[in-house]
């Protein structure tokens, strides 16, 4: 059915859609399941950083550090890529808030080993994030194993934004950030001091090496991609964020009581969060409206470097990934492609999952922000910031926000033109939960 300007609010419990309509095999080619890359390359760019293999053991110190209350470390490298059965092992002190990876590489980075963050005093435990940063992709194997105490965000922009101020460029350069509409009386001489708290901003340039979309379904990777095929668990009430070009789910995420950001960007944008990892409240300013003034003084415009001519990430046969400018490209910058699993659910409902893109595919998958006591929230789709045009979630799809002894949660979904929901969306409870969808255009359920 089509309506202009719809909005549906369903109240009653059991709330309960199943789709008539599945989505034919040969657009859902299963994976290709490489075994990871080879050998474990850890090139750190600067000698503040120190890179120490013990066996399978790859322990990275040092890293140049900032002050204030939350302080940051910032490790750069040019090739971060961890094989199968190998550790890539962050020790910091134990009052690091955040510890910044910046991958400068030609290539997508491959992590199929462990992460972890150990704190270097005996018994004493490391609470700090993790971020890490390239702007060529990042692939997470089906062999990834997380230990981490904190929150993990992985991303492809080409720079982050600190206290609304300091931008840090993916070559390590510290500048200030003059944005329009904004006090910008910051430092005029900057460095990674001023670096503190977490990233408030991320800066994506060099839009050009995606191409457009042809078919949102295909297993292909454009440049600046995000692609989970593994367990990514982190600790209950964590938050695991996956902003990039493209973000594909293949595996399983797990956050107990915590939040599943995945958020997908086109253009040369600034992704600006209203308040520090609370990614429902971003803001887009294009970059073409922001200048930066260097440690020298000489302000610039932030615009896309050298623009490759490679278009995609390809998967050899050694399991490496590497860049190819393949014009066949089928898949769509500014997309969030679902085909695996979000669990958030725990006792009080407090898990929390986000999708944000242009284009959002929810493809045989399970999404669940379930609870006892309160059943969680699932939002798909915005209706700001980044604009959502078309949402779908197939036959085989299942999302819940259901308490078993409570009230059930909230299930939103938004687009501005259609949404297409033939899956199950279920917020049941003892008191009645809430299925409340916007479409712009059409409004199909089946």
């Amino acid at each position: 059915m089509k309506l202009k300007l719809i909005y549906l609010l369903l109240t009653a419990a059991p709330l309960w859609v199943c789709g008539l309509q599945r989505v034919a095999s040969a657009q859902l080619a299963t994976p290709s399941k490489p075994s990871g890359p080879a050998s474990t390359l850890i090139h750190p760019t600067t000698p503040a950083t120190a890179v120490e293999q013990n066996s399978n053991q790859f322990n990275i110190t040092g890293g140049q550090a900032s002050g204030g209350a939350a302080p940051n470390v910032i490790h750069q490298f040019d090739r971060f890529d961890v094989r199968n059965g190998d550790q890539a092992n962050f020790i910091v002190a134990p009052n690091v808030s955040n510890v910044v990876s910046l991958i400068d590489s030609p290539q997508p980075s491959s992590i199929y080993g462990t992460l972890q963050i150990q704190s270097n005093v005996p018994n004493v435990a490391s609470n700090a994030n993790l971020i890490l940063v390239n702007p060529e992709g990042l692939v997470f194997g089906e062999s990834i194993q997380l230990n981490l105490s904190g929150d993990l965000t992985a991303t492809t922009a080409s720079g982050l934004l600190f206290s609304d101020t300091y931008h840090l460029d993916i070559d390590g350069v510290v500048s200030r950030a003059i944005i329009p509409g904004q006090d910008n009386t910051g430092n005029t001489n900057p460095s990674v001091a001023n670096l503190t708290g977490p990233p408030t901003g991320y800066v994506f340039t060099d839009s050009d090496r995606s191409l457009p979309i042809t078919n949102p379904l295909s297993t292909a990777l454009p440049v600046g991609s995000i692609h989970n095929k593994g367990t990514l668990a982190l600790e209950p009430q964590s938050t695991l964020t996956l902003l990039g070009r493209y973000v594909q789910n293949d595996g399983d995420i797990v956050a107990s009581g915590g939040t599943a950001n995945l958020v997908a960007v086109t253009g040369d944008n600034l992704v600006r969060l209203s308040q520090p990892n609370n990614i429902l409240a971003l803001e887009l300013i294009s970059t073409d409206a922001i200048a930066l003034q260097s440690a020298a003084g000489i302000p610039q415009t932030i615009t896309g470097g050298d623009a490759s001519q490679a278009n995609r990430i390809q998967s050899n046969t050694n399991g490496s990934q590497s860049l190819t400018s393949n014009s066949s490209l089928t898949t769509a910058p500014g997309s969030v492609l679902v085909r695996g699993s979000i669990d958030v659910s725990d006792r009080n409902g407090q898990g929390t999952v986000n999708i944000t893109a242009e284009q959002i595919n929810v493809i045989g998958s399970e999404i669940s922000a379930n609870g006892i006591n309160q059943g969680g929230f699932v939002s798909i789709g915005t209706e700001s910031g980044i604009i959502t045009e078309d949402v779908m979630v197939n036959r085989s799809s299942a999302v819940s926000a259901n308490a078993s002894a409570g009230q059930g949660g909230t299930i939103k979904i938004r687009a501005a033109d259609t949404i297409r929901l033939y899956g199950d969306a279920t917020a049941n409870g003892t008191s009645p939960g809430n299925l409340d969808l916007k479409a712009g255009q059409t409004l199909d359920v089946r």
